[in-house]
């Protein structure tokens, strides 16, 4: 009976594993659920022009894309191995290193597409900028480190918590259809580092009113009502949370050829909020239906019908 009711939605186009564990992790079973696999290799390619993808996710161009959006502050880029300053000024190598020998603690990433926080560093003192610039090679950003807002670093202080806001740009309306919070593991410095037992990070669900729901997921699966630390996170409130969603509908306007971004949110001291990334690269749809349900929302019947007319 049920796989007929995902049928009459999806046109038996992306199979039941999904449901089955989105079920077997919640208890709760809605046909809306979108299957990963059909979402991979049916809804975002038909709705994500893969061939901007590569350059539109390069770190070291967010903020010439969108120079009136509040990005980390990046100290230095390299891009194919060429040196660049926050105002894309090309530098000598040895400049760079001149710029850098200001700031006894940074962030350094990878630029391109790495996922999961790989190669995600927070350096803090003296350091070798010769040493650290082999390391990276090439294609690689430099950020000052941000100071988020006391309810995030409330729940894991050692990383930057961000609120994971899903947008879709389809039938020329552009909608946030579901925030989650990712939050670290304690001493991790990434808010996405998962352990190999499927541990580490950990997400919880936020209502309509910007308030944290009262259940979070490991990526195994695992349900949490406290952070691990022992917070209780129920009823948290996302500062800003309207503005939050207002600046994800107006930067997703302008990206005309991605249908489906998670806006990575990070919030500062002071509360306003901060875009970490954009993500139009095999952007995560599982956990967030754990916390939320269906991925799509009130919007699946668009998304459903596209799929089924194929």
């Amino acid at each position: 009976m049920q796989k007929e009711e995902i049928d009459s939605i999806w046109g038996n186009k992306g199979g039941y594993d999904t449901h089955c564990l989105v079920y077997s992790v919640t208890g709760r079973f809605d046909v809306r659920v979108c299957s990963e696999r059909l979402f991979r290799t049916k809804i975002e390619l038909a709705i994500n022009n893969p061939t901007f993808k590569s350059a539109w996710a390069d770190k070291s161009y967010f903020d010439l894309f969108f120079p009136d959006v509040r990005f980390p502050y990046t100290i230095i880029k390299n891009v194919a191995g060429i040196f660049y300053d926050h105002d894309y000024n090309m530098l000598s190598r040895e400049k760079a290193k001149c710029i850098m020998s200001e700031f006894t603690q940074f962030i350094i990433k990878p630029s391109l597409d790495n996922g999961f926080g790989r190669g995600v560093k927070l350096i803090s003192g003296r350091v070798d900028h010769d040493a650290l610039f082999s390391e990276y090679k090439s294609d690689f950003v430099i950020q000052k480190v941000l100071e988020q807002c006391e309810p995030f670093a409330r729940l894991n202080p050692t990383s930057v918590n961000v609120l994971r806001v899903i947008s879709l740009f389809f039938n020329g309306r552009v909608t946030p259809i579901m925030a989650a919070l990712r939050c670290g593991a304690l001493g991790s410095v990434t808010d996405n580092y998962i352990t190999p037992d499927g541990l580490g990070m950990f997400v919880i669900g936020v209502n309509e009113d910007g308030k944290l729901k009262d259940e979070a997921f490991h990526s195994c699966g695992k349900r949490i009502t406290k952070a691990p630390n022992g917070v209780d996170f129920t009823g948290i409130n996302i500062p800003n949370y309207e503005k939050i969603k207002e600046l994800v509908t107006a930067v997703h306007s302008r990206m005309a050829h991605f249908g489906f971004v998670g806006f990575d949110i990070a919030i500062e001291k002071n509360g306003e909020p901060v875009v970490i990334e954009y993500n139009i690269k095999s952007p995560g749809v599982l956990y967030y239906q754990y916390v939320n349900g269906p991925l799509f929302g009130d919007r699946t019947e668009e998304i459903a019908q596209m799929i089924r007319n194929k």
